[in-house]
């Protein structure tokens, strides 16, 4: 049997071994977290946040894990991963760090339909 050949319909350890070896080791980061969730919110449809990225045409433009991370780096506590341009892909350049604090200020605007009992002629909403 040959290195990496299966063996009972299982692969060998050092086959395992050697195929970790070839990935970036990262697997259990939040960094890798955030990079599967995005891609997944824009290329899978029966994703629940699907309509709201995929949907709207939002497309996931990283090449690799690898890529994600030289653009964005370590992942700061207390931070996830947001567009600078909302409508925008996550690609280079549109993608940051940023706190919750910051993403609310980054959001898109609501559709005034979907909450009639907003007054939104004032400051804030009428109950």
């Amino acid at each position: 049997m040959g290195r990496g050949q299966r063996k009972h319909g299982y692969y060998s350890n050092e086959a395992i071994a050697a195929r970790r070896a070839k990935h970036h080791g990262m697997s259990n980061t939040p960094e890798y977290q955030s990079y599967c969730s995005a891609k997944s919110r824009c290329t899978r449809e029966n994703h629940q946040d699907w309509q709201n990225y995929g949907g709207r045409g939002i497309k996931f433009l990283f090449a690799s894990f690898k890529d994600f991370y030289a653009e964005l780096g370590p992942r700061p506590a207390g931070t996830t991963l947001d567009r600078i341009n909302n409508d925008g892909n996550y690609e280079p350049g549109n993608v940051r760090w940023s706190t919750f604090s910051e993403q609310a200020v980054n959001r898109r605007p609501r559709n005034h339909e979907e909450y009639p009992f907003m007054d939104w002629e004032s400051t804030g909403p009428v109950f």
